[in-house]
């Protein structure tokens, strides 16, 4: 088992948009960077309304807060080395932020048809080799019980299924994430 040393003072449950933001506030709390604000404040005004953030936007918000990302695309991996990929990250004591398509409901049950639907933003905080599982941080979930980090844990075989995305983001993207 491999944990980032740093976490989120808390995961807090959003509503139905601002996975952006939340991600955000996640991230900048690790860092003991967050001042406080609700998720959806961290967000430009413009794009407050649409409740979509953009990686650009993320990128944008991190580094007013003096810590690096690189957008980078995973679609020409093969799913081993996007495992790998992600757990490098962690090994070096970073968090990742995904784009998936969300087929989660909050109660936890999965629709492939939702997934095609909804992107959402979730970030991984740590993995197990020993069960094939990633600890994630994802707002829309509830917090689930006896993880080490993270409010929901899921296997490495779920993550790269939702980390496709939605039909409208079919990519394989992530930010890694570093402070300086």
């Amino acid at each position: 088992m491999k944990l980032i040393k740093i976490k989120p003072k808390e995961y807090l449950e959003q509503g139905m948009r601002y996975c952006g933001g939340y991600t955000i506030k996640a991230i900048l709390s690790a860092y003991k960077l967050d001042d406080g604000r609700k998720p959806n404040e961290y967000l430009p005004s413009l794009k407050k309304s649409l409740g979509f953030t953009t990686p650009k936007i993320i990128q944008r918000v991190l580094k007013t807060y003096r810590i690096n990302s690189q957008i980078k695309n995973a679609d020409k991996l093969s799913d081993k080395e996007k495992i790998e990929l992600i757990k490098n990250e962690i090994n070096k004591n970073h968090p990742v932020v995904i784009l998936i398509g969300n087929g989660y409901s909050k109660k936890g049950k999965y629709s492939w048809l939702q997934r095609q639907l909804i992107a959402h933003w979730i970030s991984v905080w740590g993995y197990n080799d020993k069960e094939k599982v990633f600890y994630i941080y994802d707002s829309f979930a509830h917090k689930k019980e006896n993880i080490p980090i993270g409010n929901v844990k899921r296997t490495y075989s779920q993550v790269l299924r939702d980390w496709n995305g939605a039909f409208y983001t079919k990519s394989y993207l992530y930010i890694k994430i570093k402070k300086n």
